[in-house]
């Protein structure tokens, strides 16, 4: 009886460290890298940890079978049963940069420079309040974007609304938490 009870014990651990925890959340490298994959329902990954002040290159790779969208903020909008974008958004008021393939590239409220060719240019796309928001077809060669993490702390999530919101529907979704970046007592160098 001891020994069950035992065995029971290390079991749950097992099952709580393997199943109960989740995908970590994942952090871009020193450099400020942060690879993103785009599937047909699934961002990876779907969760990411960022740093106030650090600089940010975040690739999108689209390996989906159609087009995808990403745009970070909160609560989304809905036009009927669609979900067409954010009400508050992450990169309002800061610089953007978009380096490579883009099918349509809207700067909404950030300040946007753009690297490549490929993609209409638009402040809002035409149809309401988007907020900064790329749009990137199927394709072998990754979409990078650029910017500084702005100080807004919290979870936020991103999100692709391509396919008239049916992506977003679909759990083409994950969430974005910042935090603010502190220096380390024991270095000169701040790593943000």
């Amino acid at each position: 009886m001891k020994y069950r009870g035992i065995a029971f014990v290390i079991l749950g651990m097992v099952f709580l460290g393997f199943g109960c925890g989740g995908e970590e959340a994942v952090e871009p490298a020193d450099d400020g890298t942060l690879n993103i994959t785009m599937g047909d329902s699934k961002f990876t990954p779907d969760k990411i940890d960022l740093k106030s002040g650090r600089i940010v290159r975040m690739v999108l790779n689209n390996k989906s079978s159609q087009d995808q969208s990403f745009a970070i903020g909160l609560d989304v909008l809905r036009e009927g049963d669609s979900a067409t974008g954010f009400n508050s958004h992450f990169l309002a008021g800061v610089e953007v940069n978009v380096i490579g393939p883009a099918k349509l590239v809207v700067a909404g409220d950030s300040v946007l420079t753009r690297e490549g060719s490929g993609a209409e240019e638009d402040s809002d796309a035409g149809s309401g309040d988007l907020g900064f928001t790329v749009v990137i077809g199927p394709s072998s060669e990754s979409t990078i974007v650029e910017f500084v993490v702005p100080e807004n702390y919290g979870e936020w999530e991103f999100a692709s609304f391509a396919a008239d919101g049916q992506s977003y529907e679909d759990g083409m979704r994950g969430t974005v938490k910042v935090f603010p970046c502190l220096a380390s007592s024991n270095s000169r160098e701040s790593r943000c």
